[in-house]
């Protein structure tokens, strides 16, 4: 009888966990706004990259450019951890990227944007763990 108490118990515990883990996110909680997050990304450069006023505000003129435009990308994709975007959206991300980061070269230092490719690195979302996506090319031959 305290065997079956067990089990029952031990399964009921485990149906709980996953479920619990099965949630999204609180639904009041919303990715911040092109603004905050142009803002939360210059402070951390500024400390990192020792920006003076002038390039701190052409790095997050920069980067505001660039989270709007990611946001017109994503459109109504979910919140994080967002899917891989496809093939074409991709394209207009990459070429996103490369606008802003050609914005930022002109305000920087040589040595300073050096450190920013670095830093930047460490600033991108973590991506999701698991198989590749369904129509990814396989590499092995």
């Amino acid at each position: 009888m305290k065997t079956k108490i067990t089990i029952l118990l031990s399964g009921l515990l485990l149906a709980t966990c996953m479920v619990k883990a099965q949630q999204g996110p609180p639904p009041g909680q919303k990715p911040p706004s092109p603004e905050e997050h142009s803002k939360q990304v210059s402070s951390k450069l500024e400390k990192d990259l020792t920006l003076n006023p002038a390039q701190k505000a052409k790095v997050e003129a920069a980067y505001k450019n660039f989270f709007t435009g990611i946001e017109k990308v994503r459109g109504k994709m979910p919140p994080p951890p967002p899917p891989p975007l496809p093939p074409g959206k991709k394209k207009s991300a990459d070429s996103l990227v490369a606008i802003r980061d050609a914005e930022i070269k002109k305000v920087l230092t040589q040595a300073q944007f050096t450190k920013y490719k670095e830093v930047e690195k460490t600033m991108r979302p973590p991506r999701p763990q698991g198989p590749p996506p369904p129509n990814a090319p396989d590499k092995q031959q």
